[in-house]
């Protein structure tokens, strides 16, 4: 990530100038959530890498956000067939997690494209990942984030 990507991803990163209850929630309980979590000492013995299990750790924290809702994950790289299966594996409520969908220029391509998905609510793009909520109840809304 250039130095400019990361400036202007700085001032929502910590919730700063999230104007919706739920995402604000959702940043600061979730994404910046810094207390411990009942599975961590297990995902830090099955973890290699500081990556890795902040990665997992996250997942862990957003699957239970969601619940009882399914949360699905794929790769960018996946076909479409794949990403529908996804959502609808994962419900009204559920989420999607996107993995590497800054990794090249068809990866931003299709993120552009899911993020316009219909199907698709709010988007966080972590940079490395982007979190689909499916719930159209909520206003449709795209935040950029750090995480990594």
């Amino acid at each position: 990530m250039n130095i400019k990507e990361y400036i202007s991803r700085i001032g929502k990163s910590r919730g700063f100038g999230i104007q919706s209850p739920w995402a604000y929630r959702f940043v600061t309980e979730v994404i910046g959530e810094r207390l411990p979590y009942y599975a961590y000492e297990d995902i830090d013995k099955e973890c290699s890498t500081g990556r890795e299990r902040k990665y997992r750790k996250l997942l862990l924290r957003i699957s239970n956000f969601v619940y009882p809702a399914r949360l699905e994950q794929i790769d960018i790289h996946d076909d479409d067939e794949s990403l529908s299966t996804a959502i609808e594996n994962a419900g009204v409520n559920g989420a999607v997690v996107i993995e590497g969908i800054n990794a090249d220029e068809a990866a931003k391509a299709s993120w552009e494209r899911i993020k316009d998905d219909e199907r698709i609510g709010v988007t966080f793009d972590l940079y490395d990942v982007g979190i689909c909520f499916l719930d159209r109840e909520i206003y449709k809304q795209h935040y950029k984030l750090n995480f990594f």
